[in-house]
């Protein structure tokens, strides 16, 4: 099986065979966490290999904040105007803003993979973009060990976590952590998994990034 997807990655992926060679062995060792097969594709195939190479390289590709494409619920209105006091000359203002807000909370969590991933890529670990790995952001093969890994799981908020990505857990030793705290706001930037030496994580930093980022998709 590593045979096939190192031949289907140096076909298809040559510039990642690498990252995505660790990604396959921790699969094939940790096949609960592997993505669901397409249709009529087997875990280990050359079709799944493929299938998983291109996500992880879509999911590498520049994304940008996309406003909702949903209509807002015109009730919403009525209570915010009713309830809350807000001027009827002012709700069409706010739910627009609103609609802002909502596209770029939505991102945020992609531009902290982004931003780690700049830092921590240089150190051996990958970024499982396109979401190859269930419930891992990043993984690393421990040192001199092919065969031991360490997967870690990356959150925005600590909120954020749904049961499902809980329950992955159980039994494993991926590792979690979260960027904010939602009752205070406060950065959790000291908490961060000591795994590497010499790398300096920051929220002044990470803002840094996302400015430069964003500036970098609107030229």
């Amino acid at each position: 099986m590593h045979k096939v997807a190192t031949r289907v990655f140096e076909k298809s992926a040559p510039d990642f065979v690498n990252e995505l060679a660790v990604i396959a062995n921790f699969l094939i060792s940790n096949p609960d966490l592997a993505p669901k097969p397409s249709s009529g594709d087997e875990f280990g195939s050359e079709n799944f290999w493929e299938s998983l190479a291109a996500k992880f390289i879509r999911g590498r590709t520049p994304r940008a904040p996309l406003e909702p494409s949903t209509i807002p619920d015109t009730m919403v209105s009525i209570i915010v105007q009713e309830y809350f006091g807000v001027e009827s000359d002012s709700i069409a203002k706010a739910a627009k803003q609103h609609s802002i807000s909502m596209a770029a909370e939505n991102i945020v969590g992609d531009l902290l993979e982004r931003y780690l991933a700049s830092n921590l890529e240089a150190y051996g670990w990958v970024w499982c973009s396109g979401e190859v790995v269930k419930k891992v952001d990043f993984l690393a093969a421990k040192k001199g060990q092919t065969s031991q890994w360490v997967p870690l799981q990356i959150k925005n908020r600590d909120n954020s976590e749904n049961s499902s990505s809980s329950s992955v857990r159980k039994g494993t030793e991926i590792i979690k952590w979260f960027r904010t705290f939602s009752r205070t706001g406060r950065t959790n930037w000291d908490a961060f998994p000591e795994l590497i030496d010499n790398v300096s994580l920051s929220e002044k930093a990470f803002e840094e990034f996302v400015r430069h980022y964003l500036r970098e998709l609107k030229s």
